[in-house]
């Protein structure tokens, strides 16, 4: 199956958050490093792959307590921390995409979290419903929807 170009950067965008989250990485060496890969690969052709990715995961990362604060308000007052952290990774992505950046329909985001989740997640049954059912109930509470 081949992907698309805001497809890779999203996945690219949940590793970073994740390097982020985990590795306790900082973000510009997340940014160099993922520069550095697509030189090595010889892809660095993709601007508007990097763009999206890069715009995606800056946001994310600047604005993160607020988006934590958002999912944790709409999940129940599940606390972040307790979620899977690739899991908590696509909602801090969609979420800043859906209510911050608002580039894509929330439909498509949501559509998109759902899809990488099935991929991703440790829990490939409950990981996707729970990030559809946070995901939507914060886009209706934003008024998105």
């Amino acid at each position: 199956m081949k992907l698309g170009k805001r497809r890779i950067a999203r996945i690219n965008c949940i590793i970073s958050l994740y390097l982020y989250d985990v590795g306790k990485l900082m973000p510009e060496e997340i940014l160099a490093s993922y520069i550095s890969n697509l030189e090595n690969k010889g892809v660095m052709a993709k601007k508007e792959v990097y763009s999206f990715y890069e715009n995606l995961f800056k946001t994310t990362i600047n604005n993160i307590n607020r988006i934590d604060t958002i999912i944790s308000e709409s999940s129940r007052s599940w606390d972040t921390t307790r979620l899977f952290a690739i899991d908590r990774a696509i909602l801090r992505m969609a979420t800043c995409e859906m209510v911050i950046l608002k580039h894509a329909s929330v439909p498509i985001v949501i559509n998109e979290a759902v899809e990488i989740a099935k991929e991703y997640s440790p829990d490939e049954i409950k990981g996707p419903k729970f990030i559809n059912g946070v995901l939507d109930t914060i886009a209706k509470a934003a008024n998105l929807k």
